[in-house]
């Protein structure tokens, strides 16, 4: 995956409204002008044209210097193609091949695994009991593991050696629906090839990961899937159940600056952000019961945990339930719909960017994902 296309992306989607706004100020005002301005306009408008040419070439070439320099599919290359997915996923159009992110497994080093030909010898000490990681919007799975100088969690599963941990990776551009689908598909092929017999999975998901674990769900019972009768428990980390503040103030700056046209090409670029993130304004993906019958019973078999950061070190201070982990307010983070968490936990001092590297967090969601090593019931059948 090439880091140059996606700044060359990223360059022409934040540079089309630019552009577009320069235009719609310097004509309103030859406009006002009259008749006479008409050779200035098309004189002006010519250079304007040229100048934004010039610097979308630039973009272009930057890109193909940054790809002599980085590598193709690094960790770089592969953060700068989950941003840009992350933002315009859904419509990369001529550049899907080049940037598009396929729902998938990735090993220790980001390399795709095939069900078909290196899933065996990719888990050669497969265990009974699976853990799915998740991550979340603009990431991939590197959210999960540690870094120089913080722990991740992917490394303490690895630990253990009762559990096998499989990380996913996945369009966050695309609509959590749609998502959610892939990775019911997913994980039904990944429950079905499984090297020895499966005794329970647990699903993990970070921030949007875990909506679209929702998602998945609710998609395994309308299809009917096997692999949710052997999921024990469901995880999620600062996922906005209820809805994010931000994205509920960036629908509303969308219809605020459409109403001026000297405003409408900054709406059209807030509008132009992928249905991904649109998504995340009101948070539950709403399954409807109609269309899963028996959906409720399910998922009332499951463990649910729900963990919450605020920035304040004390979880219970009133300035962290309004800013919350500066993304998912606790209120939102804690309260999914249509199920009743067995352990609710709000973290204090952490925010969003860092609870995957927190160590409290790890021993936390550690403690939550070995509940099936200690002497408690597994949820009825």
């Amino acid at each position: 995956m090439s880091i140059g296309n996606a700044f060359a992306m990223a360059a022409e989607r934040i540079l089309d409204p630019i552009q577009d706004m320069h235009t719609g100020i310097s004509d309103s005002w030859f406009r006002a002008v009259g008749p006479v301005s008409e050779p200035v306009r098309l004189a002006t408008s010519g250079i304007t044209t040229g100048v934004y040419r010039s610097l979308r070439l630039g973009a272009v070439v930057v890109g193909l210097g940054l790809d002599a320099r980085v590598p193709r599919d690094s960790p770089t290359a592969d953060a700068a193609a989950a941003f840009v997915t992350g933002v315009w996923g859904d419509r990369l159009g001529h550049r899907e091949d080049r940037l598009g992110i396929e729902m998938g497994i990735r090993d220790r080093n980001g390399a795709p695994v095939s069900l078909d030909t290196t899933f065996p010898a990719s888990y050669p000490t497969a265990t009974p009991r699976i853990v799915v990681l998740v991550h979340g919007l603009t990431k991939t799975e590197r959210s999960w593991h540690a870094t120089n100088d913080s722990p991740g969690l992917l490394h303490a599963l690895e630990q253990d050696g009762a559990l096998t941990p499989v990380t996913v990776r996945y369009n966050t551009g695309l609509a959590i629906r749609d998502n959610g689908e892939k990775l019911d598909a997913l994980l039904e092929e990944i429950h079905r090839r499984w090297p020895v017999p499966v005794e329970s999975m647990t699903l993990v998901g970070h921030s949007m990961g875990g909506l679209v674990i929702r998602s998945a769900c609710g998609s395994a019972v309308r299809v009917g899937h096997r692999w949710l009768d052997d999921v024990t428990d469901v995880i999620t980390i600062a996922s906005p159940h209820r809805g994010a503040p931000l994205e509920k103030l960036a629908h509303f700056a969308a219809r605020g600056l459409g109403m001026t046209d000297r405003t409408r090409p900054l709406a059209d670029f807030l509008d132009g952000r992928s249905q991904g993130i649109k998504d995340l304004r009101l948070g539950d993906i709403g399954v409807d019961p109609r269309e899963a019958p028996g959906i409720s019973r399910r998922l009332s078999r499951i463990r649910h945990h729900v963990i919450a950061g605020v920035v304040t070190s004390d979880p219970s201070h009133p300035l962290g339930a309004v800013v919350g982990d500066l993304m998912v307010r606790p209120a939102s983070g804690t309260s999914p719909p249509d199920v009743t968490p067995v352990d609710v936990a709000v973290l204090g001092g952490v925010n969003h960017a860092n609870l995957l590297h927190d160590r409290a967090v790890i021993s936390h969601l550690m403690e939550r994902i070995t509940l099936e090593h200690q002497d408690l019931p597994r949820p009825a059948r």
